[in-house]
């Protein structure tokens, strides 16, 4: 029984839960998860385990620079109304949605930040398997200008690309790529992380809560091994990496995840002698999103970026809630967050639902599916779980059962499957920006040394990136899908 110990609470509640239920099952008061045993309706309250972020205080209020007509404009604009921080979404990328950045050398991604200090705000890349060639770029950029990030979150992400796009160098070959990055950072002495255990991908094609902080830990711990065998110990290597989760509209399942990545993170970094906190980004999903009722995504935007700050992450990116990104939309991004944290003040404790029987047990049933996902990777080896498919297969039966749901009326979507609007908006068919592909100078050298200098000479991200690994990975891809297309005509 959920409550253990209150019978007697359980016995008295049960009553008029029924009475007031006029007949209906009492199982419809109970809540069925993907990642574990059903929930009950009542919990008492049980001793908090602190799964939050380290201290009390507002979290970075991270705004997308993606493209568009006058990126430096808009990234001015976002930073002097709200948003601490900007992420660079470069075209390609797994979370470009269609758009991103093109400026593909360091003179064009100057012209791209024209007007914005470095030091002053932090910066945040997004390029998927272009990750370290990006961040070459910024780099060389700071170089030229002396003045670094505030706060920088580099963004390498070896397995959340491979598994994304199906196919790719072995994150394993990269490794002596990656600890030169992390030696030139120190040299720098760079603040923030330039690794990411980014499970992101996973979600925006339906992952469940358990597989997303799963494949993160995953990779966090295929990160820290490769490292390992370079030279980097782990007490530098797991400080540098960060992890990042997506949010939705299912408010306790989204604090419970992040949650649980915070406490299987802390056993990671325990087992590995290192007491750092995890550092913890998120982002609003783009799969939970409606384009023939858009204005319902505020709403479902509102609820994510506040499950994801109460459920402790140190940066939130809140997606604009029409299909292009308008200028009204990037303006309510900002101020879902503004409001959260300015008139509502959810910052204030660090672990507001530290206690709540009820996301406690939904924290432990995430916890431990995730963990044993975990356990599972660890044996086949994550390279090889996303090469043979055991992730992909994963993430489509999960969507799969997610979309029948759907259909089925088990699962709601209010202006989709409920409530449609009258008069849709027509759903725009954006054709995706292409990541340039223009050559101007080979690199000459290996290493990450080798990538900044070519950088900072003029050579181009597809120079850059030519100077990777081979791909010889391949992969199902785990293309992204709004769960409201199939609806939307």
């Amino acid at each position: 029984m959920a409550l253990t110990g209150e019978a007697a609470l359980w016995d008295a509640w049960r009553p008029l839960a029924e009475k007031a239920l006029k007949g209906a099952p009492f199982d419809t008061l109970r809540t069925r998860i993907a990642d574990g045993p059903t929930l009950e309706p009542i919990y008492p309250p049980r001793n908090p385990v602190y799964s939050g972020r380290p201290e009390a205080g507002p979290w970075q209020v991270v705004q997308r620079v993606d493209g568009g007509a006058g990126p430096a404009r808009q990234a001015r604009e976002d930073l002097e109304n709200g948003a601490t921080g900007l992420a660079l979404v470069f075209a390609g990328a797994p979370g470009a949605d269609g758009r991103g950045l093109l400026a593909d050398t360091v003179d064009g991604l100057d012209e791209a930040l024209a007007g914005i200090l470095l030091d002053h705000c932090s910066v945040r890349l997004e390029a998927g398997a272009r990750g370290l060639p990006a961040l070459a770029l910024l780099l060389a950029l700071a170089r030229s200008r002396g003045t670094p990030p505030m706060v920088l979150s580099g963004g390498v992400d070896p397995f959340g690309s491979l598994a994304a796009a199906g196919e790719g160098p072995a994150p394993e070959t990269l490794a002596p790529l990656l600890a030169g990055m992390l030696r030139t950072a120190d040299e720098a002495g760079l603040a923030g992380t330039l690794l990411t255990a980014d499970a992101r991908p996973l979600a925006e094609a339906g992952a469940t809560p358990a597989h997303e902080v799963a494949f993160a830990l995953a990779a966090t711990a295929a990160l820290a091994r490769a490292l390992d065998g370079e030279g980097i110990a782990p007490d530098v290597s797991l400080p540098a990496i960060e992890i990042a989760l997506c949010a939705d509209v299912d408010e306790f399942a989204t604090i419970a995840k992040m949650r649980a990545a915070r406490r299987l993170h802390g056993l990671l970094a325990a087992a590995c002698g290192v007491d750092r906190p995890l550092t913890l980004h998120a982002t609003t999903t783009a799969r939970m999103l409606s384009f023939s009722d858009p204005q319902t995504n505020l709403l479902r935007l509102t609820i994510a970026a506040f499950a994801a700050g109460v459920g402790g992450a140190d940066s939130v990116t809140v997606r604009a809630f029409d299909a292009a990104a308008s200028p009204f939309a990037r303006r309510m991004a900002r101020n879902v967050q503004t409001l959260l944290l300015e008139e509502s003040h959810v910052d204030m404790l660090c672990d507001p639902a530290a206690g709540a029987g009820a996301i406690e047990a939904y924290t432990d049933a995430i916890a431990e599916e995730a963990w044993r996902l975990f356990q599972a990777y660890e044996r086949e080896g994550l390279t090889a779980a996303i090469a043979s498919g055991t992730v992909a297969d994963a993430v489509t039966a999960a969507a799969e059962a997610s979309e029948a749901a759907l259909a089925d009326g088990e699962k709601v979507m209010i202006g989709v499957t409920r409530h449609p609007p009258p008069a849709p908006t027509p759903v725009p068919q954006i054709a995706p920006v292409e990541a340039p592909t223009r050559h101007v100078r080979p690199v000459e050298g290996d290493g990450f040394a080798a990538l900044l200098a070519a950088a900072g000479a003029g050579a181009s991200l597809a120079d850059l990136a030519a100077a990777l690994p081979a791909s010889t990975i391949t992969a199902p891809p785990l293309p992204p899908a709004r769960a409201a297309r199939p609806f939307e005509g």
